[in-house]
């Protein structure tokens, strides 16, 4: 296994965030990287500008080695981090990861404004779970104190610290057995082929709950379709802008029913998709230190086959639904009954975008480690 040169943290955060406190957030990465520095007298490399090609490169380059235990994640928790779908892809890609490795401290959040959603037990958005979770630091009162004051400072010294504790509670850590649905249950671990074969077994359960989101998404369309034709007749009729509201009214009860069936289809995708990542990376990455043999590559070919193939219908369905779900935006803003019809319908459609991300992480990987085992 690669060793990392040095201790890291990939700073994650929203640019206009960081614009609203004035270079703040930036600055309390510094901030703690020279404290950490002060403490141990190591470096501590922060990667603030994803638009600085280092940052990607030192990413891709520190995930694919295994991260050990000196590689941090660290967002910058908002309500406008958690829609950003760059900031989602971020922390769902390195928690996996992590998982896979048994390295889950080392997603490390910073709570910098108050996120309500996070105080919900149970939430359906696998993100927030996600960080709700974790043992992340509550800078929500000390982003109001002046950065030089004793507060500040002694909460800076106390996030370094964090960081060497969790450096030194992880340098020993063993990556845990590989946990896939219907794992084989066995005294023995189960070797890659068994892996595969589980990993397998969840394909169908994830392509019938994209095609009932598919059928369901053409019934809304269906509805809106039917709303939108009875609007031009009332207008035909001079029924004028109380014709039209009474219209969507009712369309907002009709679409009530799917609407409720998108949102539960979607909380259960990314909910089965997240649980199960850990276990996906840590089989590709298996695949990858083990190799294959002349008996099992076509096997693990058409492994690596059916998981690419089974990503590019998600992202394909993704986009579709994502197109239709924009076309709803101007009957939003014609009803207010309309209005939480459409968020919960965006909020379902989340699931899948973070879904994505996860299929896209799969991809890469397989891609590499085709490349690299020349397996076609």
């Amino acid at each position: 296994m690669t060793m990392n040169p040095s201790p890291a943290g990939f700073w994650s955060y929203t640019h206009r965030d960081d614009e609203i406190e004035e270079g703040r957030i930036r600055r309390l990465a510094s901030k703690i990287a020279n404290e950490f520095e002060g403490i141990t007298a190591d470096e501590f490399d922060v990667f603030i500008d994803k638009k600085d090609i280092r940052w990607g490169d030192e990413w891709r380059k520190r995930i694919d080695s295994a991260l050990t235990g000196s590689t941090f994640f660290m967002p910058i928790i908002t309500p406008r981090f958690l829609k950003s779908e760059e900031c989602r892809r971020e922390i769902l890609t390195f928690i996996g990861h992590a998982k896979s490795l048994g390295l889950q401290e080392l997603l490390l959040p910073i709570l910098y404004f108050d996120v309500p959603q996070l105080r919900e037990p149970d939430s359906s958005d696998e993100v927030v779970a996600l960080i709700a979770e974790r043992q992340y630091m509550d800078w929500t009162k000390l982003r109001l104190e002046d950065e030089d004051s004793p507060a500040y400072r002694k909460e800076v010294n106390r996030l370094a610290a964090r960081l060497v504790e969790i450096i030194e509670q992880t340098a020993e850590v063993e990556p845990p057995p590989i946990l896939l649905p219907d794992s084989t249950d066995t005294d023995d671990e189960p070797g890659m082929l068994e892996l595969m074969a589980d990993a397998e077994s969840a394909l169908p359960g994830w392509a019938q709950v994209m095609e009932d989101f598919n059928v369901t998404v053409r019934e809304v369309g269906e509805r809106v379709t039917r709303a939108n034709e009875e609007s031009a007749r009332s207008d035909a009729r001079g029924g004028g802008f109380a014709g039209r509201l009474r219209i969507m009214n009712e369309l907002s009860k009709d679409l009530k029913d799917p609407v409720d069936r998108m949102s539960q289809l979607g909380n259960d995708y990314s909910a089965t998709i997240v649980t199960i990542d850990p276990g996906v990376l840590g089989l590709i990455r298996m695949v990858e230190e083990e190799g294959v043999t002349a008996e099992n590559a076509e096997q693990v070919g058409n492994f690596f086959t059916v998981i690419r193939t089974a990503g590019a219908q998600n992202r394909f369905m993704v986009e579709s639904v994502q197109e239709f779900a924009n076309t709803l935006t101007d009957t939003s803003n014609l009803s207010k009954s309309m209005r939480p019809v459409i968020k919960k319908m965006r909020a379902s459609l989340q699931h899948f975008m973070d879904g994505k991300a996860v299929w896209d992480e799969w991809d890469r990987r397989i891609s590499e480690v085709s490349e690299r085992l020349n397996l076609s």
